[in-house]
Order: C-alpha cells, then sequence, then structure tokens
C-alpha cells in the first residue's frame, strides 16, 4: 500500500470511530472493511456525512473525498467480481438510466381502494427482471407483480421507499447481484402485501432473497422457496468476504408463500451471503415460513426483530458461521414452531464448514402455555453455536432441545451456552430425560448441561420480567427488573460486537430508548 493509500485508510479510520460514537446524526454504523473494498459503499457513506450538518466532520470527508480514486483500498479474492457488481454514484446516474425499468403507471382510483394515499400518483409496477443498476426512488411504492431476479446489477432503494408484493412475487438478488436496502429511523424501507390494510396474512408474497458467493458445506446449493430447476437460485463460493449489499432499517412483513409443498420462502433469506454483507435494523414481521433463515455464508446481523414467523424465526443451515447481536424474538402463541432451529448439514453432520453462529444479548420470548408449546432452540444435525447473555422467557416445553451427537460438539469447543437467563419455563426449565425411542441424543441431558456451574446461567421464575412483552400489535421489550450485571459476559473485542452490552437480553434495562424505537411495527393485518 502506497503513502497516499496509507494516510486515506487513517482518514476513513478516523471517520469510523468518530461515527461510531454517535457523532453523525443519521449514520449509525460504519462498516470498516466495507468501507475499504467497496467505493460505491465509501462514496454513500460520504456522502450522508456530507448531509449530517458536522463541520469537522464535512471537513474530514472532503479531504477523503480530494484523495479517493474511487479504488477497492483492500484486496478481495476475486477483483473483477467486485467491479462487475460496484454499485455506481447515485449522481452519476442519469435520469433514464435510474428509471430503465418498464413500468406502467397506476392510475389512482381511491385511496379506500388500494389502501394506499399519498404516492397515489407515483406507484410503479414492476413485470421485469432487473438486468442494469437501477434505483428505487423515494417518494413512490413499487408493486411485484411476480418474482423478480436482480441479475449482474445492483438495485438500491431510497430512504422511505414501499415495496409491495402481490401474490405469487418476490424479490431475488442472484449471486454477483447486490441489494441497497437503506432505510432510516424515520424513514425505513417497508416490504409488505399488496393487499389493503386489515386484509393482509402470513404468505400474501413471496419475501426478500439474497445469493452470494461465500461457502456453503453443500455441494451445488441452490436456495429452497423457488421452482425446481431455476438455475438463478444458485449460490456459493470460496469469497468468504463477499458482500450481497445492505439491508438496513428495513421491514419485510406477511411474506413467504409457498412454492410447493413443505418448500416455503421466507421472510428474509440469505444463501452464502459473505461477511461484507451487512444486515442491521431489520424486521421480519409475520412471514408463513422462517423469519430470517441462512444458508452457509458468514453474514453478520445486528438489531434484529422477528415477530410473529409462521415457523422457526432464526434458522440456519450449511455451514453459516455469522454472528448476531441484539435480536428479539417474539413468537404467536398461536403460530409457529421454535425461535431458533440450528442445522449443519442432513447428509452429513460432519461437513465443513460447520455451523457454528455466535449470538450475544438476544431476547426470546414464547407463548408460555400456549396451544403451540414452542421451544427456545432445537439444534441438531451437527450445528455448533455459541449462545451467551441471552434472555430466555415463557417456553412451555424447554430453553434448548438437542439432538444427533451433540456431545462430541460440546467435546470440541464448538458449542457453548452460558451467562444467560432461563425464566418462566416448564418447571423451571426441567423436563423429563428422553428415553427409548424419544432420545434422539443418545442420552445427553441438557438440563445438566445448561446448570453446570462454570456456564453461569441461572433459572428463575419472574413473572414480571416484561410488562407486555407478549402484546402483539403494542410490544415492549425492555426488561422490568434490572438485570444489567445479572450473569452477564462482556461480548468479545471485535469491529462487530458491541462491547458495552455487558447485560442479558437483546435490550438494556436502565437505557431510557430502546434501539426498536421509530422504525418498528406490528401490525395485526
Amino acid at each position: 500500500m502506497s503513502g497516499d493509500s496509507s494516510l486515506l485508510v487513517e482518514k476513513l479510520w478516523r471517520l469510523k470511530r468518530r461515527i461510531d460514537k454517535g457523532a453523525c446524526p443519521g449514520v449509525e454504523f460504519v462498516h470498516l472493511n466495507t468501507l475499504l473494498r467497496e467505493p460505491a459503499y465509501r462514496a454513500d457513506v460520504l456522502r450522508r456525512v456530507e448531509l449530517s450538518g458536522k463541520p469537522e466532520l464535512q471537513a474530514l470527508a472532503k479531504e477523503i473525498q480530494l484523495s479517493d480514486n474511487g479504488q477497492p483500498l483492500m484486496a478481495k479474492e476475486t477483483t473483477a467480481r467486485f467491479e462487475a457488481t460496484e454499485e455506481p454514484r447515485t449522481a452519476q446516474k442519469s435520469w433514464l438510466r435510474r428509471n430503465s425499468l418498464i413500468v406502467f403507471p397506476v392510475l389512482a382510483i381511491g385511496s379506500a381502494a388500494v389502501g394506499f394515499t399519498a404516492f397515489e400518483d407515483r406507484s410503479v409496477r414492476v413485470d421485469s427482471d432487473i438486468l442494469v443498476d437501477t434505483t428505487w426512488e423515494s417518494g413512490k411504492r413499487y408493486i411485484l407483480e411476480k418474482t423478480i431476479y436482480v441479475e449482474n446489477s445492483n438495485l438500491n432503494i431510497e430512504p422511505g421507499v414501499t415495496v409491495e408484493g402481490e401474490h405469487g412475487s418476490a424479490l431475488v438478488v442472484t449471486a454477483n447481484s447486490k441489494l441497497f436496502s437503506r432505510g432510516s429511523a424515520d424513514k425505513p424501507i417497508v416490504f409488505t402485501s399488496a393487499q389493503t390494510e386489515g386484509n393482509r396474512s402470513r404468505g400474501d408474497w413471496g419475501g426478500v432473497v439474497l445469493l452470494g458467493n461465500a461457502p456453503a458445506n453443500q455441494p451445488e446449493a441452490s436456495i429452497e422457496g423457488l421452482p425446481e430447476g431455476e438455475t438463478r437460485g444458485a449460490f456459493g463460493g470460496t469469497d468468504a468476504e463477499d458482500s450481497c449489499g445492505v439491508v438496513e432499517f428495513t421491514r419485510i412483513e406477511f411474506a413467504g408463500f409457498e412454492v410447493f409443498k413443505d418448500n416455503e420462502l421466507n421472510g428474509l433469506t440469505l444463501g452464502g451471503c459473505g461477511n461484507s454483507t451487512i444486515v442491521r435494523n431489520v424486521q421480519v414481521h409475520r412471514s408463513l415460513d422462517d423469519g430470517i433463515e441462512m444458508f452457509g455464508g458468514n453474514v453478520d446481523l445486528k438489531n434484529i426483530v422477528i415477530t410473529g414467523a409462521g415457523d422457526d424465526s432464526i434458522d440456519w443451515d450449511w455451514g453459516w458461521t455469522g454472528n448476531v447481536q441484539f435480536a428479539v424474538i417474539q413468537q404467536h402463541p398461536d403460530a409457529g414452531d421454535n425461535a431458533f432451529e440450528g442445522d449443519n448439514n442432513g447428509n452429513d453432520h460432519e461437513a465443513l464448514p460447520r455451523s457454528e453462529p455466535t449470538f450475544y444479548n438476544v431476547t426470546l420470548v414464547g407463548g408460555g402455555n400456549s396451544q403451540k408449546k414452542h421451544r427456545g432452540m432445537v439444534l441438531r444435525e451437527g450445528s455448533g453455536g455459541h449462545f451467551h447473555n441471552m434472555l430466555i422467557d415463557s417456553y412451555a416445553i424447554e430453553a434448548i432441545d438437542t439432538r444427533d451427537n451433540v456431545l462430541s460438539v460440546i467435546n470440541r469447543g464448538r458449542l457453548t451456552f452460558g451467562n444467560n437467563l432461563l425464566a418462566n419455563l416448564g418447571h423451571l426449565g426441567r423436563v423429563t430425560q428422553e428415553s427409548g425411542k424419544d432420545d434422539d441424543d443418545f442420552g445427553f441431558s441438557e438440563q445438566a448441561w445448561m446448570e453446570e456451574p462454570q456456564n453461569n446461567n441461572v433459572f428463575r421464575v419472574e413473572t414480571a420480567l416484561f410488562p407486555n412483552a407478549k402484546d402483539l400489535t403494542n410490544p415492549v421489550f425492555m426488561p422490568r427488573v434490572q438485570l444489567r450485571q445479572m450473569n452477564a459476559t462482556r461480548p468479545p473485542q471485535s469491529e462487530f460486537f458491541d462491547e458495552s452490552a455487558n447485560f442479558v437480553g437483546a435490550v438494556s434495562p436502565v437505557s431510557a430508548q430502546s434501539w426498536l424505537d421509530g422504525w418498528t411495527d406490528f401490525p395485526a393485518n
């Protein structure tokens, strides 16, 4: 690296640190590696800094722009792939290029008929695949008429855009393409049903699929939920630093239609997405299948809310090794399965890379003694994982159900569970030891493992743990009792984790505000 490049990197690092400390309103987080690798992402961050109104940061951004030649400052494994999928600067796009979809305006026929008022004359129907870099503009709503594929190009969605999916539609961003769905706390991007408000339900449309080139342990991997034989569903490769784009301050509602029996799309599906992908401040609400499912890759998730999923809330398969911090799961009392369902590979439990995600500061809220009797976590087929600073509340059956040869995974240090608070579980979380045909983990006792002193887990009955975390339309996930120091362990030092989150659960019990404020919503239909 030349001296000029080194100086540029140092200035970018200074800028990132200032942003991380909250010095730049409207820019909540900057991923350093992506800042260095992705000129388009870097240009967008600098643009937002310029709009911040902070003179010192504006001056630093100007210095960076003057010395930035628009090239990657950190090498990727496949530079050609990066150059082919780079998002161009918005200012450089012509009107024709930004509006290159074949679209047909929808005439206003009255707000009562369509459930939309402000943008009635600015509706855009999307009926063609996206084959060139395209921007969906603020002040418009976009209606998906079918499954739309983004191929060898980038789709940029501006803050405040609403995307409505008609029955049978979905958005699939194929490998070597990217989605930039970057909303804000006051202008989130919303993917929802095209049905009128009051008539929406799970499975009204398909959901969002991002595919990339990061490793998966399934040969010739193809994403589930697409028609059999659809070649554009292929994903996976050798690029652990691959980027599928940026998804932040984005809500996905009423998604997950069944393509054919037992093959549904999820709210958000991430197949082979690498660690340069940014997924943060994302809510998936009332999906028909899983809320978010990862197939391989090592994408990280931060500030995640999943409410009312029809199956599992967070699911992973085929070697996912990402990190998660600050996640809230609320399960509907009459729908859904497990809060977490983790698999490695059903055909080869020892397949590499092994599924081994790391979770810190998570809140799981079950339905209590509801008809569904949810489990907090099911781990099977060789999946590992590391679960810490979790608050697991109101699961009628058990907090964790392990299956297959889990003891081997634990003995190799691939599965840990410590510094967690488990409350209001059936019989204080104690379940009858599995035996006979019900023994699916070779006699392993989950309860004994969780209670080992070195794991520092606590079981308790605390009926006032939350004021109304189970409220389906206006939940509050801040614990009522003071839990800041209870059993918590400090998250590891890294660019990703917030080390100050030395408390159990996803929401600080002593903060006046929550990271969920402003951009989340919980509509019944």
